[in-house]
């Protein structure tokens, strides 16, 4: 009789606790299992539809950063549910809103996504291409999770869980695409390492991280590899439907120091290069002082497009693709003189704050790049501290 009660019991229990295969204890308005994931209970009666939830507007997003950049969503989400929900017939619902928020919302506030003329390539076309290549569709999925986290900072622990479960199967069927690179899926990759960027900032730090090292040289090494998939497969890239991409970060044009803020400061790095403890590294001053000289061109161009009123965001993430090997094997060894540079590209990371992918990384570097150097690197340090506002 004991047995048929608990039976009975657990096929009245509510739809979310039926999905998981779990008992559900029944102890309305919402029973244990649900309360513990903040979902949905049918004990609580549906709600009324039109009724949504307003969203938790993200710590420290200012009103200028929300009007520069549209991260508001369009719309409240109808389901609450965690990564782990599935209709009884199989159908993923948490995927399903992912897919409507990136193709509403986050779209929008990608690398040139406020771009008017822009709009139809992120929104569509490469979504489109997604479905016929998965690490590229996992990877809107997981861009549009992260998205979601931060608007929503209540469910950003379940959607993270589910950005990284989609990133990690995108990583894993994206480098195995890199093995087998060809016109037909040259595209897709390069579309990929556009979201590359936002996945590598926008994903939660660890706090058991080493350092900055690993951050950044893992999105370092991804677009450095997508850039020669680039220039192998350049005819085919170029002709579809990314060449507008294509052709900003091309962008290079010659403008007077004068006209460049900050251009006396960059050029003042180069003294780095000919210092005494230099002198009998010929091949170390030579990679610092190509760092330099394409960190002041990136400066440049970024002074020339925002003088325009014109999208420069692009062209600060091409500085990764354009330093010597060199250089990433000096700053994976922690010299003191690749650490400083990288805080000066740290400066114009701080220029994109208000993307909420970016919220906070070049402080994060500098912070990083201070607690790991002496007392002689103050100086050089100096600048980059405060423009990231870091006291002294």
């Amino acid at each position: 009789m004991g047995g048929r009660r608990s039976h009975t019991k657990s096929r009245t229990g509510c739809t979310q606790c039926k999905i998981r295969h779990i008992k559900c204890d029944e102890r309305p308005p919402q029973c244990s299992n649900c309360a513990r994931r903040q979902i949905e209970c049918e004990l609580a009666g549906r709600r009324p539809l039109g009724s949504h939830p307003t969203p938790a507007r993200s710590p420290g997003l200012s009103s200028s950063a929300s009007h520069r950049s549209p991260v508001s969503p369009l719309y409240a989400p109808l389901f609450t549910v965690d990564a782990a929900v599935r209709t009884p017939s199989g159908l993923d619902i948490s995927d399903l809103e992912l897919l409507h928020h990136y193709t509403t919302v986050t779209y929008k506030t990608l690398p040139s996504g406020s771009m008017l003329d822009l709009h139809d390539l992120w929104q569509i076309k490469v979504v489109q291409l997604g479905f016929k290549h998965e690490f590229l569709l996992r990877g809107i999925l997981a861009v549009a999770a992260l998205h979601l986290g931060h608007l929503y900072p209540n469910r950003q622990e379940a959607l993270a869980l589910c950005a990284t479960t989609h990133q990690s199967i995108a990583l894993a069927a994206f480098h195995d695409a890199l093995n087998r690179v060809d016109t037909s899926n040259c595209v897709a990759i390069f579309a990929f390492s556009c979201f590359i960027v936002v996945l590598a900032f926008a994903t939660p730090r660890s706090p058991e991280s080493s350092g900055f090292q690993k951050d950044v040289f893992d999105w370092f090494h991804m677009v450095r590899g997508c850039n020669l998939v680039l220039q192998t497969q350049w005819e085919t890239v170029s002709r579809s439907c990314l060449a507008p991409l294509v052709k900003k970060g091309m962008i290079h044009e010659a403008a007077g120091s004068h006209r460049t803020p900050d251009h006396d400061r960059v050029t003042d790095l180069l003294r780095l290069c000919a210092s005494e403890r230099l002198a009998q590294d010929r091949e170390s001053s030579n990679a610092y002082a190509l760092a330099v000289h394409e960190l002041l061109n990136t400066y440049t161009q970024v002074s020339i497009l925002t003088e325009r009123k014109q999208d420069f965001v692009p062209m600060i993430f091409v500085w990764p693709i354009a330093i010597p090997q060199r250089y990433l094997d000096l700053l994976r060894d922690r010299q003191a003189e690749a650490m400083i540079i990288l805080a000066y590209y740290a400066v114009l990371l701080q220029r994109i704050d208000d993307q909420w992918y970016m919220r906070g990384w070049a402080r994060y570097l500098v912070v990083q790049i201070d607690a790991a150097l002496g007392e002689e690197w103050r100086d050089w340090l100096a600048w980059p501290k405060s423009v990231t506002g870091i006291s002294s």
